[in-house]
């Protein structure tokens, strides 16, 4: 039998000398177990009793066991950081605990419930070292994706199992925690799971910490610095890990630092310590963060080296050998930019949806402030309406119509206007998130402003007759300023007609000029010739109850007075041919002699002759149109009424089914329908380069209610509830309603930014588990008298401790206890009494997890990470 060897103490090291035959020792790390720093007892306590077990017993802490002892000896000391980090986890974690008063809502899925601190206490209660170790997932979890950071792990532990090995055979000294971790085996799924917990760790001090974070995102965006220059990953990683610690140790320590490389600045936005900042450029800055648990007044100064690089933001790039199964190491470059590598909450996302809105609405939506104000104040005006009773506004803006788009914009809008500086800051850069890479988010509308810019049909909603001519007035002369002198000679090639009620039954058109003309007048010169005046005419039906119209308003303008409008209007324009006027709708234009050049053709327009084409081309531009429409609002021309009847009729005569960007639209108020019940979820940016209209769950939402309607009866009459639904809110207003696949669908799109999953893979789902969310099914945590609706879905801070997307399906033949004939004695039958009792207080739920996992196609990558599975509980 070979010997086993001594252990001899090496004084000058601390190592130990180890025989040859002890180097295949089997050390069993789940035995080793610290106490916890007592700055971490806060992390400890916000754990469910099954979260505890696994981080002090379970495999999260075997694996930071593992990982503290291999890179023990590699990384430096840094007693003042763990205190710091300590004392500030605690603080989050407590945020957001729960107690098991409210765990027990949550039924079976209680004991995941709460923020995921699990790999941070398995580290606390594995040693200083495995601490370091978290610290480290951290920063890589923060700019690298899943399937990148597994590998990056992969790699580096690889490499330094190779070292230890090297140096122990070169010596025959090793380190015996770190020389037994070298041997230990290390499952690439083991890693992407201790991956997965640092993720969900960060979501949860991200929304803790939300504004200490974002402002830090602000300043960091207008950085360039690499993390630092190395090519080969180990090294890269190694080096970069020990600068941030090193570094911010030394801020702990009350000693100011340079940030002379991203590696720094990376930590700052991965362990939510938030020290005093001097930013050199673009300009001197001093950002005082007064973070309590750093309050020794060390100061952390960036920008003195010059960027030697064009990149923006703080930027990592390494090949990475572990990513694919086969081929050449991938070279991939990620940066913390917050415009690609940041989630976003509800209300975040809402402000860059507005901004792919405003790209969408081209020349119209250029001026950012101008357009949101337009839209806050139009939404304020139909909430107006609906307060005095207008059934128009109300269709608009209650009961279904509260969770529409409109609203939902309409809210967003006025979070960006109430907002000043570093919220409003904010607020830009999320707006010009959307302008960028929202390009396809929500499409291009078929018309600017909701329908209501078109040819300028918004003058109808003007309050008065004679605001409308004011305005069309204005608009022909300042076109006509532009065009050449000769394009428009005669007030007879331009003019307006009106509409003018008489009666609530009866009203007739009316005539002006759109441009001042030279008449006669009465009056004569000294030498008998008549003088001439330059105005505007008009021709007004002067009937026995409108002789009162021809007073003070119009005096300045030469009147025609006649008893019969008709008569009156052949009389004037015969010889222009205006009673031969008609407007082809199919065509957009009307017959040879006139042309509708602007405003509601209906209501108050202006009409040019054929040769003034190039005036129709200029004055219907959206810049322009949309310029006169914020106008009329700015000036408070607007008749509530009007607007909700317009703007309801241009949303209730369109095809939501068909149309791209309605059909984001809607998708979108029902994404934020859900999102709205999970305070603590968050979606990925990457959802906003993709076109949300042709996703998988709208398309089967889509083609479920396009079944074939009812049969007419003889007449072709509506049954009266197809009638009475015409009435209600207008379809493209209403969210979608989903299936129970359809809602997982859609939370696993806006989760991960990226799946597109077909709705009919997800039949049998019950939960999902991303991140730090937990999306359950209604029906599994309602009573079961109580009928929920099939898309209604419940989310929890927590998760099933899985990587990626986790997607809970129930076993297909669950086991069952028969009921055995010889049992029957101890079944009571009693008659119900009427009375409502617990007999289930004795009685509790547990989830525990078969080891059947089924990757879910989502299009293949060659990455070695699953990325989404279904799971069998």
């Amino acid at each position: 039998m070979a010997s086993i060897g001594k252990l001899i103490p090496s004084i000058a090291s601390g190592s130990l000398e180890v025989a040859p035959a002890l180097a295949n020792i089997n050390f069993d790390f789940t035995l080793w177990k610290v106490t916890a720093p007592k700055e971490f007892e806060g992390v400890g306590s916000a754990l469910s009793t099954c979260r505890r077990d696994d981080a002090e017993s379970g495999m999260l802490h075997t694996i930071a066991r593992k990982l503290g002892a291999l890179f023990e000896t590699r990384i430096p000391r840094t007693p003042g950081l763990i205190k710091a980090y300590g004392t500030r986890a605690s603080e989050i974690a407590q945020a957001l605990s729960l107690d098991e008063r409210g765990r027990k809502n949550y039924g079976v899925f209680a004991s995941r419930a709460g923020p995921d601190v699990t790999s941070l206490w398995a580290a606390a209660t594995s040693g200083t070292s495995a601490i370091s170790i978290h610290l480290l997932a951290c920063l890589l979890a923060r700019i690298w994706d899943a399937s990148e950071a597994t590998s990056i792990w992969v790699e580096i532990v690889k490499r330094r199992k190779e070292e230890v090995v090297a140096k122990f055979d070169a010596t025959d000294t090793a380190h015996l925690a770190t020389l037994s971790a070298a041997q230990q085996d290390l499952p690439r799924a083991q890693i992407a799971e201790w991956d997965d917990s640092a993720r969900a760790w960060l979501r949860v001090a991200d929304g803790v910490k939300r504004k200490q974070q974002t402002q830090l995102m602000l300043i960091l965006d207008s950085v360039q610095a690499p993390v630092n220059g190395k090519t080969n990953t180990y090294e890269s990683v190694i080096e970069a890990w020990s600068n941030s610690l090193t570094q911010m140790e030394a801020l702990v320590q009350g000693i100011s630092q340079q940030a002379r490389s991203g590696d720094i600045l990376l930590a700052l936005s991965s362990w939510h310590l938030f020290p005093d900042l001097t930013v050199v450029k673009p300009s001197m800055t001093h950002v005082r963060q007064n973070d309590p648990v750093l309050g020794t007044g060390a100061v952390l100064t960036i920008g003195l080296q010059a960027p030697i690089v064009q990149e923006k933001g703080v930027h990592w790039s390494l090949p990475l050998a572990c990513l694919r199964h086969y081929g050449a190491p991938v070279v991939a470059s990620r940066d913390i930019c917050s415009e690609v590598r940041s989630r976003l909450s509800l209300q975040e996302l809402l402000q860059a949806t507005l901004g792919s809105l405003l790209r969408g609405w081209g020349p119209a939506g250029v001026d950012t402030l101008r357009s949101l104000k337009w839209i806050s104040s139009m939404y304020h005006l139909l909430l107006e309406g609906a307060e005095l009773g207008y059934d128009k506004a109300s269709m608009l803006t209650k009961d279904s119509a509260k969770h529409s788009w409109l609203a939902l914009l309409s809210e967003a809008a006025e979070l960006y206007l109430l907002s000043d500086g570093v919220d409003r800051q904010h607020s830009n850069k999320l707006i010009s998130l959307g302008r960028k890479h929202g390009k396809t988010f929500l499409g291009t509308p078929a018309e600017p402003c909701f329908g209501l810019l078109a040819q300028g049909r918004f003058v109808s909603m003007m309050a008065s007759e004679e605001e409308k001519i004011m305005l069309l007035r204005k608009v022909a002369q300042s076109i006509a300023k532009e065009m050449a002198k000769d394009s428009i000679t005669k007030e007879t090639e331009i003019f307006i007609r009106y509409k003018h009620r008489l009666s609530d039954s009866k009203w007739v058109y009316e005539y002006a000029t759109a441009i001042p003309g030279n008449y006669s007048s009465k009056k004569r010169r000294a030498n008998g010739t008549l003088c001439s005046v330059h105005s505007h005419q008009r021709w007004l039906y002067s009937g026995k109850r409108e002789l009162s119209r021809l007073d003070s308003p119009l005096a300045t303008e030469y009147i025609n007075k006649c008893q019969k409008a008709r008569k009156a209007r052949k009389a004037r324009f015969a010889i222009v041919g205006i009673c031969r006027y008609h407007y082809d709708e199919s065509r957009r234009r009307s017959s040879s002699w006139y042309l509708f050049a602007f405003g509601s053709i209906e209501d108050a327009a202006l009409f040019v002759t054929d040769k003034s084409k190039p005036f129709v081309d200029m004055i219907q531009t959206s810049e322009k149109s949309a310029n006169i429409l914020y106008s009329i609002f700015e000036d408070h021309l607007i008749d509530k009424y009007k607007v909700a009847h317009t703007l309801e009729h241009s949303l209730r005569y369109t095809t939501p089914d068909v149309d791209p960007h309605l059909k984001s639209l809607k998708a979108i108020s029902t994404a934020a329908m859900m999102f709205r019940h999970f305070p603590y979820a968050s979606v990925d940016v990457r959802i906003l380069p993709r076109g949300l209209y042709d996703v998988s769950w709208i398309r089967t939402c889509i083609a479920s209610r396009q079944a074939p309607g009812p049969v007419l009866p003889v007449g072709g009459f509506l049954p009266l509830f197809f009638a009475e639904h015409a009435s209600g809110t207008p379809e493209s207003l209403q969210p979608y309603e989903l299936s129970r696949a359809q809602a997982f669908a859609c939370l696993a799109m806006f989760e991960s930014g990226q799946h597109d999953i077909d709705p009919s893979q997800l039949i049998d789902v019950m939960a999902m588990s991303s991140g730090n969310s937990l999306y359950i099914s209604a029906a599994l945590l309602a009573d079961p008298y109580n009928q929920t609706p099939p898309g209604d879905i419940r989310g929890v801070m927590g998760n099933v401790g899985r990587p990626g997307i986790a997607f809970l399906v129930p076993p297909e033949n669950p086991l069952i206890k028969e009921a055995a004939i010889e049992n029957w004695p101890l079944i009571e039958r009693n008659e119900f009494d009427g009375c409502l009792s617990d007999h289930f207080q004795s009685t509790s739920l547990h989830l525990s997890f078969t080891t059947a996992e089924t990757p879910l196609n989502v299009g293949f990558s060659g990455v070695e990470t699953s990325k989404s599975a279904y799971w069998k509980p």
